[in-house]
């Protein structure tokens, strides 16, 4: 694994900016873990071998902080954030990319519920986190399932979609919604000034 496979792009980047500066190393390390384990599933010779790193991942995490494998830069980066990040949404992480694993053909069903563990995982981890009772998990499986599809063009067919949903509404949500647009083909400008506007 290389420093370069959890690089973050422009885009997300920008939604981070946008994050309170006390949550952001919380949000960038969510967004880095998901990295990692899309990075597990593209790279397995055979399903076993990721099923075998995935269930490391969740041990770690269940872990105490001082009992967790030691060299491992995401888990001390967790170790410093300290308790932000619930066990429930490492966990649901994990589950959404072994949902991909137990499946030759990646359809509606296998896809739709991956993108509703990393909706619950990111989106909705971040909403509560921010104190907004919005659901932002419509948001967050489109995001997930765009953000599949150009990982892995070959098995997401064109037909796989999640329901189109509204952005969510104030400040506190725009990282969100940043990253909802980053993945609908909005330009760069056009990105741009949503950040600042909401619009």
């Amino acid at each position: 694994m290389t420093d370069a496979s959890l690089e973050i792009l422009p885009p997300t980047r920008l939604a981070i900016a946008y994050v309170p500066a006390h949550l952001r190393p919380a949000l960038t390390l969510l967004l880095q873990i998901d990295m990692r384990f899309g990075d597990i599933v593209r790279t397995a010779r055979e399903p076993m071998i990721a099923q075998i790193k995935m269930a490391w991942w969740r041990d770690a995490f269940a872990a105490a902080a001082d009992l967790r494998p030691k060299g491992e830069p995401l888990l001390q980066a967790l170790t410093a954030v300290g308790g932000v990040i619930p066990l429930s949404a490492l966990e649901a992480l994990v589950s959404a990319w072994e949902e991909l694993l137990g499946s030759d053909e990646w359809n509606q069903a296998v896809t739709g519920t991956h993108a509703q563990l990393r909706a619950e995982a990111i989106f909705q981890t971040y909403a509560n986190w921010v104190g907004s009772a919005q659901d932002v998990r419509p948001i967050g499986r489109l995001w997930a399932i765009e953000t599949l599809r150009k990982a892995f063009p070959q098995r997401v067919a064109g037909s796989i979609s999640a329901p189109l949903a509204a952005l969510p509404k104030g400040r506190g949500l725009r990282p969100l919604s940043i990253l909802h647009m980053s993945v609908r083909t909005a330009s760069g400008p056009r990105l741009v000034w949503h950040a600042l506007t909401g619009l």
